[in-house]
């Protein structure tokens, strides 16, 4: 049978499926050589096997090997159809064999940690300090710095940003066609710190702060550059270290760096720390009271010295009380191979699994504490090598997705915090916020369970868009993976409300969808309420009428055959050739007719007709499937072997849609079943934080259960910081105070709810039952 990823446009895509062959194993001893053209394609036989070879072409290009012509039907339209000749030569040639060649490579680092007191905390009223850190260089550190600033602008915040890199200086260099002659650096605030009679400051304090007045970039971002000129670059007299030796307070540095904020009124200060363990960074890394992002490769020198540095900051550095945030990690640079949510998981493990004790973070998320922050960011080589220009650099990060990534540090942040809380004051003074809980309450029950199919609008998440938009020109083939109380019930109904796939696509928000196919609703779950069976029955005789069809072949008759069949121990190949005829049945096309399934497709292309079959409750169909392996055959035909086939078919007319639980996935897939799984992943119906909030929105919105009557035309376009500022004024913004480390109510209820990774929509709606 041809490759599932594979699609015979020309003679190459069947050399593709003689490759797919060979690698499999399933070269026969009489084929001593395969050789396609764009002309035809001529097969070395030893003598005698050419039967065998046009019955081996008929089993590997099923259903596209022609044996009256022998030929092979390739991509075409309806109405100007094309072949590849096969050709069959006998031969007594010996073929050649190959070498394969492998590699393999890896680095290591080491560090001794130091010990100081722990400091007091800091005034309410003091803007926190974010100090980007990287254990090495090139990581994308002073970017992502940069895109946090441009964040916060972004988001109407004023910024004070820092060049705290004295020895291979990133935003200065950056700054020099921006700014050509800073009013001040770095180097000249530490010095003026430094020499300040008043153990206070001030004096130098309030020069800075007016000098700066003039390095306002774009009326938000105030930059203070590591250096005024290169002149400046070898003559460092007083560095950081400094201060505090001259200091009895060791983190005099921060404290300054606040005054500085208070005196410009900033709401946040970022500084770009120099890379490595070094000296230069310490004042603030080592300061557990701000802000800490520490920025990493998956690199193995990167992510080790990461590790080593969270194992001396938790030595050194732990956050001890309540308002001290735990370290933020960031996966920089990560190769779109590496975007695995698994994957990254299993290093984000690695990275805290000896580190937790020392951070007082266990990793279990304890009712009420506060998760550490962790994302990845993707590589994008615009961001690579930065050119000179300032308002360049800033262009490629505004067109990157690292400011949409940097909402995650933004709603870290307590000076956001307090503006949205103000906000939430307003809205408790509301008379009618009980009436509205409690019609909340009312229309979200209403939707914990689609088998009463009390179902109109959905909420057009990313895998229903995928789905209907990968699916414009041509019928949907596609297998729709969740796990129970992912939404699948409800999907499935909302497909077969439509009765036509051009109207599901549409309400999913795709344009110009071409394909005009009649929705059948094969099998659905047995817990459908009657509400819910009379959408399903309808949409069924619908489609017999449209396709000109008779007869009504109903999930009990699926029940029998199927029940039937599992007496018979059939192979793969068998239970497709069954389920194809359940497709045919279903729809009313030759029923009891055993050669039905591979008849219907040409009783379609003739009349020019398109279908797509839709499945959903198959739990109650093979209920053994973890221990029976008849069933796990039957199932495992279904999502693999049944698709394979309806794609290879001309014109493809017959579409099919298959809703299904993971764990029956798994146990009927045993061989690569992540590979199967990834191949759908697209439309796999996996809440992630975003879209779990986004539900919550769009619920709220439906409820008008919010103060905002654009909440619904809007929700579908918010990103994750602004949903969590929506809903704040759902839960509140933390179980605790502003500055306490008490969890994000978003966070807290995206985490209570994620069970082995995954957050299921039905837990979500419940919770709003409740609230």
């Amino acid at each position: 049978m041809i490759p599932a990823e594979v699609r015979l446009y020309s003679w190459v895509d069947v050399e593709d499926v003689l490759i797919h062959t060979r690698r499999d194993g399933g070269w026969p001893e009489w084929l001593v050589w395969a050789r396609p053209y764009w002309d035809s394609l001529t097969l070395g036989l030893r003598p005698g096997n050419e039967t065998h070879a046009k019955e081996w072409l008929s089993d590997k290009f099923d259903p596209r090997f022609d044996k009256a012509s022998n030929s092979i039907i390739l991509e075409s339209l309806q109405d100007k159809p094309r072949k590849l000749v096969v050709k069959f030569e006998d031969t007594q040639k010996e073929s050649n064999s190959r070498r394969f060649m492998p590699s393999f490579s890896r680095p290591t680092v080491l560090w001794k940690p130091q010990e100081y007191d722990h400091p007091a905390s800091l005034p309410s009223d003091a803007p926190p300090v974010v100090v980007f850190h990287s254990f090495k260089g090139g990581v994308g550190r002073t970017v992502h710095a940069l895109a946090l600033a441009l964040a916060l602008k972004k988001r109407h915040q004023s910024v004070l940003l820092v060049d705290g890199d004295l020895e291979a200086p990133g935003i200065s260099w950056l700054l020099r066609s921006r700014l050509p002659s800073p009013p001040i650096s770095f180097v000249d605030f530490l010095a003026l710190i430094h020499g300040d009679p008043e153990p206070s400051a001030s004096y130098g304090i309030e020069l800075a702060a007016n000098k700066l007045k003039d390095a306002l970039i774009d009326d938000s971002i105030y930059i203070m550059p590591a250096f005024r000129s290169l002149s400046q670059l070898n003559s460092v007299e007083i560095k950081p270290e400094h201060l505090a030796l001259g200091s009895e307070d060791p983190f005099i540095l921060t404290k300054m760096l606040i005054e500085l904020g208070k005196v410009l009124e900033v709401d946040t200060i970022i500084v770009d720390l120099r890379a490595g363990i070094s000296e230069l960074s310490a004042g603030l890394l080592l300061d557990p009271r701000i802000y800490r992002v520490l920025v990493t490769t998956l690199s193995s020198q990167s992510f080790e010295g990461t590790k080593l540095l969270l194992k001396l900051i938790g030595e050194l550095a732990p956050p001890k009380k309540e308002e001290e945030p735990l370290p933020a990690i960031i996966l920089s640079q990560v190769p779109e191979e590496f975007q695995d949510e698994e994957k990254i998981d299993s290093y984000l493990e690695l990275l805290w699994k000896e580190e937790k004790d020392f951070l007082k973070f266990d990793g279990e998320n304890d009712e009420g504490e506060e998760l550490p922050i962790q994302f990845l960011t993707p590589f994008d080589s615009n961001l690579v090598v930065l050119p000179e220009s300032w308002d360049e650099v800033v262009k490629r990060v505004t067109r990157s997705d690292l400011i949409e990534k940097m909402s995650v540090l933004t709603q870290w942040l307590p000076e956001l915090s307090s503006k949205i809380t103000n906000a939430v004051y307003q809205y408790s003074d509301l008379g009618d916020l009980k009436n509205r809980r409690s019609e909340l309450a009312q229309y979200a029950e209403e939707l914990i369970y689609a088998e009463k199919g009390k179902i109109g609008e959905f909420l057009r998440i990313h895998p229903l868009r995928n789905l209907a938009s990968d699916f414009r020109t041509k019928v949907p083939i596609a297998v729709i993976i969740g796990a129970k109380g992912s939404g699948k019930t409800y999907t499935f109904l909302q497909i077969v409300l439509r009765q036509n796939w051009k109207n599901f696509a549409e309400d999913a928000g795709v344009k110009d969808v071409q394909i005009d196919a009649y929705v059948c609703p094969v099998f659905n779950s047995k817990n459908l309420e009657d509400p819910a069976k009379k959408i399903v029955q309808g949409t069924r005789e619908k489609s017999l009428r449209d396709l000109g069809l008779i007869g009504l072949y109903t999930g009990q008759d699926i029940s029998y055959y199927i029940g039937e069949s599992l007496k018979e121990e059939l192979h793969v190949g068998e239970w497709r050739d069954r389920w194809l005829n359940i497709l045919a049945w279903s729809s009313g096309f030759k029923i009891g007719d055993n050669n039905a399934g591979r008849t219907f497709p040409e009783y379609l292309r003739e009349r020019n007709l398109y279908v797509v079959a839709v499945i959903d409750g198959l739990e109650d169909l093979f209920q053994y499937i973890l221990s029976d392996k008849n069933e796990q055959t039957a199932v495992r035909a279904l999502p693999q072997d049944v698709p394979e086939w309806l794609e290879q078919q001309p014109s493809r007319p017959i579409g099919l849609s298959i809703f299904i639980r993971q764990d029956m996935v798994l146990s009927a897939i045993r061989q690569n079943p992540a590979q199967f799984i990834s191949r759908y992943d697209r439309y796999a119906l996996k809440w992630n934080s975003e879209e779990a909030l986004r539900l919550v929105a769009w619920i709220a919105s439906k409820a008008k259960a919010l103060d905002n009557p654009n909440l619904e035309n809007q929700v579908e376009d918010m990103d994750k910081s602004d949903l969590t500022n929506e809903l704040v004024k759902l839960w509140g913004w933390k179980l605790g105070g502003e500055r306490s480390r008490e969890a994000r109510s978003a966070d807290w209820v995206i985490a209570t709810l994620t069970v082995g990774g995954q957050i299921q929509a039905r837990d979500l709606v419940r919770l709003l039952v409740c609230v």
